[in-house]
């Protein structure tokens, strides 16, 4: 199971306390790697923009002292040090900025090594669920000291997902629930999404179907004959900034995509691309940003 499971040393009188946490404390990545944070840490680094909106969100900006140039939310993040792209973290800079712990995700396992022989925390995540983002946000709450900030965050994630599962619940429409989805990462090849990845848990909490939900693989591709076999209600694709991915005008005048019956309803919509793949508070949005998608006469 991916999801992050948080374990409290309950060792020498350590105990959750109201005003936050005695140290130290274990918690347990998704690297499986048992890591000990000794005391509070004031200086924090993050190598993804899941992790710099979860750290934000739980108000803890004062001690974020470098992300990555891919992190640009919320606003107040640009003031901060970039430390390289998301896959090219400059590891020196790090070291340089006094870092206690750092936060990344697995595409960062070769600088785990590095990191902790200068004496700073890595902590991994991989979400592929919403409760596995939740349980991140509760283990980040956890190592800052601030556990009961976690609850105030992951409350306002639920509400939202309440909002779509009401929706969905009080609908009269026969097909509420079963519309068949394909999440279109790109058109050549087709490129979807598998069970086990955060989009395809948001297809499902916004009341839809993946065609690719019995996909062995995180990011399966299919022939253009398979689609048309699968016959979709819906294709989504992400609204990626600047305009890169798949654009629904251009799919619906390619050859053979006619044949699909979301293209022939022109049921071919853009998701925000940062709602619905970064693993951090907004994933409530995320799920309403699907449901939305999915159903749009539900939620006009």
């Amino acid at each position: 199971m991916l999801a992050v499971l948080i374990v409290v040393v309950l060792t020498c009188g350590v105990m959750a306390e109201a005003e936050g946490v005695q140290y130290p404390v274990t918690v347990t990545d998704d690297m499986g790697r048992e890591v000990v944070i000794s005391s509070r840490p004031e200086r924090l680094v993050s190598l993804a923009p899941s992790w710099t909106e979860i750290l934000f969100a739980l108000g803890l900006e004062d001690r974020v002292v470098g992300v990555t140039t891919f992190c640009d939310y919320p606003p107040a993040v640009e003031k901060k040090q970039k430390v390289g792209g998301f896959s090219d973290p400059n590891i020196e800079l790090i070291v340089a900025l006094r870092a206690d712990v750092v936060f990344g995700t697995t595409i960062h396992h070769k600088v785990v090594t590095e990191l902790e022989r200068r004496g700073i925390k890595f902590i991994c995540q991989k979400a592929s669920s919403v409760e596995d983002v939740k349980n991140n946000i509760r283990m980040a709450a956890l190592i800052a000291g601030v556990p009961e900030r976690a609850e105030t965050v992951n409350a306002e994630i639920d509400e939202k997902i309440a909002l779509v599962r009401d929706a969905l619940s009080s609908s009269s429409l026969p097909d509420v629930g079963k519309r068949t989805v394909l999440y279109l990462l790109w058109d050549e090849p087709v490129m979807s999404v598998g069970p086990k990845t955060l989009i395809s848990d948001m297809i499902t909490l916004g009341g839809g179907v993946s065609i690719a939900k019995d996909a062995n693989t995180d990011y399966p591709s299919y022939s253009l004959e398979t689609v048309i076999a699968a016959n979709p209600d819906v294709i989504l694709a992400p609204d990626v900034p600047g305009g890169a991915g798949v654009d629904p005008q251009t799919l619906k005048n390619k050859a053979g995509w006619r044949a699909v019956s979301a293209v022939q309803k022109d049921n071919v919509r853009l998701v925000e691309d940062n709602l619905v793949s970064r693993a951090g508070p907004r994933v409530g949005e995320g799920v309403l940003e699907m449901a939305k998608a999915i159903y749009p006469e539900l939620f006009e």
